[in-house]
């Protein structure tokens, strides 16, 4: 198993235990509520496992969202700059934090 792939499982279980002992039920998993911190989830990922870089944990959160496993927040509406003669409205996260999924739930358990 690649490290990336050992991350990922590693995120899931962070993930998982955080939803665990918050007593979060389906009602999160459908409303995308607002998870680990983002800093929180590095340094526990990191903790029990010194061999793993930054990248390993990008590319694994980057792999989780594209599964839709997990999901990132908070979202932000992004807009055209005032006096902009074009209007383009999005959103995209701030990323500040990760949450568990209704899929990403079952595949950690």
């Amino acid at each position: 198993m690649g490290k990336v792939e050992q991350v990922s499982k590693q995120i899931l279980r962070c993930l998982l235990q955080d939803f665990q002992a918050r007593e979060l039920g389906t009602d999160e998993l459908d409303q995308e509520y607002a998870g680990v911190g983002m800093k929180e989830l590095k340094e526990k990922c990191f903790e029990s496992d010194n061999t793993s870089t930054p990248v390993d944990f990008d590319l694994a959160l980057k792999g989780l969202e594209d599964k839709e496993l997990v999901g990132t927040g908070p979202m932000e509406v992004y807009g055209s700059p005032p006096g902009s003669t074009v209007d383009a409205v999005g959103i995209y996260s701030k990323r500040e934090y990760v949450y568990l999924t209704v899929k990403g739930y079952k595949a950690a358990r």
